[in-house]
């Protein structure tokens, strides 16, 4: 595909992929995949360990994209089977319970829970030399034949295209809307952790996701030892958490519990088995949608595309089916300019990702009901709708999407 690009005048190489993480790094593999080389500069160091309690759900949608460029195999030896989607509400109990099984025999792929650390690790040992840690990317200079990334030791690369997968508050994304509003507050903080807590307590392959008044916990197992937790707070209860930790790292713990050590189990053994260090608070944001991503040779996946709150869980998920859907609209363009192969890849994920992103802020605007009668009303409608018609909605949007796997093989 670099001779392609040759051909048509413009710059040789490889393309480049601004961001090491689990957008830029499935990027590079798909491209890997549909025969364009491509090479990952990421700001960070060393390996990412960080936020080593970050669970994810890699839905069908996204098994698919995997499947697509030849890694099924490796994300089924990281990730644990999800079968199960509960909802509940504290003062209730059992609202809904959705079958993932259901829909796995449906779309010909099975859900995954997965811890994002073994996630990126799995990536990044797939990408190998083609990562290069230490670089932060802090613009580049376009011309009709190439693309300039310059970086912050001063060094720069040249090549065909840019691909800013650089997350939410992307550089790349920056340069191309210099006049865009910072990301917007959803109202929400959400306090993560990972516990060790037996298959009696947490059996595997079940998401639980119980709703309070202000207040939402999920939990999920990613491995036979460990289990992921997010404790969900709306504005009001966060002030709350603030004045019980005001230091990060220092007693936010024992704010959490005060919170939630009502609950029902094993919500207070999650949070009293995880120490202050193990809990990242995390504010919640997005971004509105935009009708463009891209230039001539400069485009964009991921969170520095569409950034989504998790309020649908497709926010991973949405970068890794976008990261195969531009190598499909690169590998289709051979032989042609880039321009058109990043316009067909803007027209096959803007509007799919502008109604995840808008559902997703409306889930997220769901969750923050906190007087007693809405709170009534909502968990009513769950338990009238949420098994048949919220559903079958929820699978029609997660999974409308032009995957398109024999355009790419391993």
């Amino acid at each position: 595909m670099a001779d392609d690009f040759r051909d048509n005048g413009g710059a040789g190489g490889d393309v480049i992929v601004a961001g090491g993480g689990i957008a830029g790094l499935t990027t590079v593999l798909a491209l890997r995949a549909a025969g364009i080389p491509a090479k990952a500069y990421e700001r960070a160091p060393a390996l990412r360990t960080a936020a080593s309690g970050n669970g994810l759900v890699i839905w069908h949608n996204a098994v698919l994209a995997l499947r697509a460029i030849g890694l099924e195999k490796e994300l089924d030896a990281v990730g644990t089977e999800l079968r199960r989607y509960r909802f509940a509400s504290r003062p209730r109990g059992k609202l809904a319970d959705w079958s993932l099984t259901d829909g796995a025999r449906a779309y010909g792929a099975p859900a995954y829970t997965v811890a994002r650390p073994a996630l990126h690790r799995m990536l990044t040992e797939l990408v190998g030399d083609d990562l290069r840690l230490g670089a932060r990317c802090t613009g580049f200079t376009e011309t009709p034949d190439g693309v300039t990334a310059r970086f912050e030791d001063g060094s720069a690369v040249r090549g065909p295209l840019l691909v800013g997968a650089d997350g939410l508050r992307s550089t790349v994304r920056a340069q191309l809307m210099p006049y865009e509003p910072a990301p917007h507050r959803v109202g929400m903080t959400a306090c993560q952790g990972s516990a060790a807590l037996p298959h009696s307590a947490v059996p595997p392959g079940v998401f639980v996701n119980t709703f309070g008044e202000g207040t939402w916990f999920v939990y999920y197992r990613t491995d036979d030892d460990s289990v992921y937790w997010d404790a969900v707070l709306c504005d009001g209860p966060a002030r709350r958490l603030a004045e019980g930790a005001p230091h990060l790292g220092s007693g936010i713990r024992e704010a959490l519990l005060r919170e939630f050590g009502h609950w029902p189990s094993p919500v207070p053994e999650l949070i009293g088995a995880t120490e202050d260090s193990g809990i990242l608070p995390v504010d919640v944001v997005d971004r509105d949608p935009v009708p463009r991503w891209s230039t001539d040779r400069v485009t964009l996946v991921g969170d520095a595309a569409q950034p989504v709150t998790f309020n649908l869980g497709q926010g991973a998920n949405q970068a890794i089916e976008g990261a195969v859907v531009l190598a499909q609209c690169l590998a289709k363009a051979r032989g042609g300019p880039p321009a058109g192969a990043l316009a067909a890849y803007g027209q096959r994920r803007i509007a799919r990702t502008r109604k995840i992103a808008r559902r997703s802020r409306a889930n997220a605007a769901f969750s923050r009901f906190r007087s007693p009668l809405a709170c009534l009303l909502r968990d009513t409608f769950m338990r009238v709708a949420f098994d048949g018609p919220v559903y079958r909605a929820t699978y029609r949007l997660t999974m409308d999407t032009d995957l398109t796997p024999e355009d790419i093989r391993p």
